[in-house]
């Protein structure tokens, strides 16, 4: 069985390369984390011509459902060909499911393969006139503030023996909370990008201090997906 892993756009459909759309079309097995969310990417893509009908089947698979639904998955998925993993968005696995079903497919010997796609951690990074030489990836931090002051101070301590930038995955609703944090541990001059929605028409790109960014968030409503980049250079 080959697997494949198909990045897709995290935001603009137009960015979705040649070689994803005929791997999604040509494929006869979708294994996605939203059917809802994949199945609305697709409808967008047909009306602008790009591909025909769906004839795929498609599974999903989610943080909630992962542990009750992956043995049976597996078994049905390793009588098959080939099959095709996506996510809502961007690449799979980064910060979303899919490890479980990569690292036990590989232990029954199944081929995998990937077709890349775009991210809001290489995205943000680009535009964030930050160090990109070397940096930490975070995703999401946890939601208990004691997990979170722990996390954040543990990064603290490790840039004084390294320069690097961090990466932070964050919803609009708690980027006032987050950014109080990062104050905290790392003082109000730090520097950061906070970027909302990239690459799509709602896209919003702020860069300053943390104090100064942290005040744009407070006089302005913001809504979709924010990545944070932290210098701690």
């Amino acid at each position: 069985m080959k697997l494949t892993v198909v990045g897709l756009p995290i935001g603009n459909v137009e960015d979705l390369s040649a070689r994803a759309l005929k791997v999604l079309s040509e494929t006869n097995f979708i294994v996605c984390e939203d059917s809802r969310m994949f199945n609305n990417l697709w409808s967008k893509l047909t009306s602008l011509g790009k591909v025909e009908r769906l004839g795929a089947r498609i599974k999903f698979v989610n943080d909630f459902n992962e542990h009750r639904v992956l043995p049976s998955l597996l078994e049905e998925m390793n009588l098959l060909e080939e099959a095709v993993l996506v996510s809502d968005a961007g690449m799979p696995l980064i910060s979303d499911p899919g490890y479980k079903l990569v690292h036990e497919g590989l232990a029954l010997g199944w081929e995998v393969s990937v077709v890349p796609g775009p991210t809001a951690e290489s995205a943000a990074l680009a535009v964030s006139g930050l160090p990109t030489d070397k940096y930490v990836f975070l995703g999401f931090l946890p939601k208990k503030p004691g997990k979170r002051n722990e996390m954040l101070k543990n990064i603290k301590s490790m840039s004084g023996t390294m320069s690097f930038s961090v990466v932070i995955y964050e919803s609009t609703v708690r980027l006032e909370k987050i950014l109080n944090d990062l104050v905290s541990v790392f003082g109000g001059d730090s520097r950061v990008c906070l970027a909302i929605d990239l690459t799509k028409v709602s896209e919003k790109i702020f860069r300053g201090s943390i104090i100064e960014v942290l005040e744009v968030v407070k006089s302005t409503k913001l809504k979709g997906e924010a990545t944070i980049i932290l210098s701690l250079a």
